[in-house]
């Protein structure tokens, strides 16, 4: 009897202790969705500090407490492609519910100095590969002295260095050379040690450097396996020998490989290249890819993707380019009167039905391919999580909601989780994992940045969360607030 009642004694201790326990901010009544659990359910969401420390379906007490009955409370959406890395483009991205936005395509040059350049200033998370691009031309002799010089220059002033960007433009001359095979022993030499940095892996996109020779690219594979961390490429040319090659050459050193927008790269031959990806994951490679959701993709019409032959490449002509600084499609005249000054292309090459045979690839992760900031720049800068949530899954039904989630947040969590070990605390919403949150009405979420017109917010996700803090607050964004985190490799010093 005694130990019956010393029993029932501690239950209402610890009931008690539970009742009166306080949360910073509260979450209440929402559409709880965990990827990983499949959790899907009514519950209360308690966050202490950077963290979520409970999950309940009894009411929690907080210091701020946040109705958010009939809204879905989901991990906040992981981007792993994107271009648009600075305060601006991010306001745009935040609205699209993207707490942590990476540059692991093309990559960054210094990492240590672009790091530290986005430290404390950032609105939300933030990380990159290191760029194999241009790691590879500051390796040729030919261009030692200006390497030498953008080095002293960001170790003097870093990114900001007047002269910086000029320099760094040589690896414009270099995108048609080879090295050599002392260059290629630098420059595997020089990526292992840029990994020191913090990147997350090596950003190959060697469709913008055809000088780049197969061996060049395999032994870069080769480097990534022995250091243990991704290769992210862009593939040779938009066809399925370019993916074979990826493939190959991840089976062949026993990389990671991640195949950038696989929509762009594949076309109308995407249902081959999803069965060569899917057949080589049921293999046991680690070989995975991405797609957005749009019908257009977009880069610089000075880049080698339009040297002579590029409509027979890309089974296109002028008119399916759209300059981005007007809107305006181009002509033969216009194309190469902006070709001679450079700029941006929205380039309109796909069909819906291939965006929607990728998206119900249950291994297809959604990434945005979002360009840097412009009033014009191609809508999936501003819209990307939201279409699919709100096209895809709501209005056509080519995905279900927990699954579109998935390829949003816990899928490109695992992608990195090897790597980056911040990341495993990122993707998912359960008790001791970050409190990167994005909250969305299922019934009216939407993109609604459109081709040739200024960006605009997507609409439907009132609230967002990086780390506990909120950047985005009933649809505005809070301004002052800068809790983004850079997501650094396992190399880091």
């Amino acid at each position: 009897m005694r130990s019956s009642l010393i029993t029932i004694g501690l239950l209402v201790t610890a009931l008690s202790a539970s009742a009166q326990e306080r949360y910073d901010i509260v979450l209440r009544g929402g559409r709880v969705m965990d990827p990983e659990t499949r959790l899907d359910a009514v519950r209360n969401v308690g966050i202490r500090g950077d963290r979520i420390v409970e999950i309940s379906a009894d009411p929690l007490a907080g210091d701020e407490v946040i109705d958010v009955s009939g809204l879905v409370v989901a991990p906040g959406f992981i981007d792993l492609h994107a271009h648009g890395q600075t305060n601006a483009a991010n306001e745009y991205q935040v609205h699209d519910g993207v707490t942590t936005a990476l540059e692991l395509e093309s990559g960054v040059t210094f990492v240590d100095a672009w790091i530290t350049s986005r430290t404390g200033n950032a609105l939300i998370n933030f990380g990159a590969t290191l760029a194999q691009s241009s790691t590879r031309w500051m390796d040729m002799d030919k261009y030692a002295d200006a390497a030498s010089r953008a080095r002293a220059l960001i170790a003097e002033g870093g990114l900001e260095a007047e002269g910086l960007s000029d320099l760094l433009a040589v690896g414009f001359e270099a995108r048609y050379e080879s090295l050599s095979s002392a260059e290629l022993d630098k420059m595997t030499e020089s990526l292992s040690g840029g990994l020191s940095e913090g990147a997350l892996g090596i950003g190959v996109p060697v469709g913008y450097y055809p000088g780049a020779t197969r061996e060049e690219i395999f032994r870069v594979y080769q480097l990534a396996a022995r250091m243990d961390v991704p290769v992210y490429t862009h593939v040779r040319d938009p066809d399925v020998p370019a993916i074979q090659e990826a493939i190959a050459n991840g089976a062949a050193s026993g990389a990671s490989v991640h195949i950038v927008h696989l929509n762009s790269m594949a076309l109308g031959r995407i249902n081959v290249a999803l069965d060569m990806i899917g057949s080589a994951q049921e293999k046991g490679l680690d070989i995975t890819t991405e797609l957005y959701p749009y019908t257009a993709g977009s880069t610089s019409i000075e880049s080698t993707l339009f040297d002579e032959g590029w409509q027979d490449v890309w089974d296109m002509d002028y008119g399916d380019l759209q300059w981005e600084a007007t809107g305006e499609r181009l002509t033969e005249e216009t194309f190469h009167e902006y070709r001679a000054v450079g700029g941006t292309l929205i380039i309109h090459m796909m069909k819906d039905e291939w965006i929607d045979d990728g998206m119900r690839a249950p291994f297809t992760i959604v990434a945005s391919d979002g360009m840097p900031y412009a009033p014009l720049a191609h809508p999936r800068s501003a819209g990307t999580f939201s279409r699919v949530l709100g096209r895809y899954v709501r209005e056509r039904k080519v995905l279900p909601l927990m699954d579109a989630i998935g390829k949003m947040t816990l899928m490109p969590a695992l992608r990195l989780d090897a790597t980056a070990p911040a990341m495993r605390l990122k993707g998912r919403l359960q008790v001791g994992c970050d409190a990167d949150i994005t909250i969305f009405d299922p019934d009216t979420v939407i993109d609604t940045a459109t081709f040739g017109q200024e960006l605009s917010f997507a609409e439907g996700i009132p609230h967002v969360m990086v780390g506990g803090t909120f950047v985005v607050r009933d649809g505005q964004t809070v301004t002052g607030v800068f809790p983004g985190r850079a997501v650094l490799g396992k190399y880091r010093n």
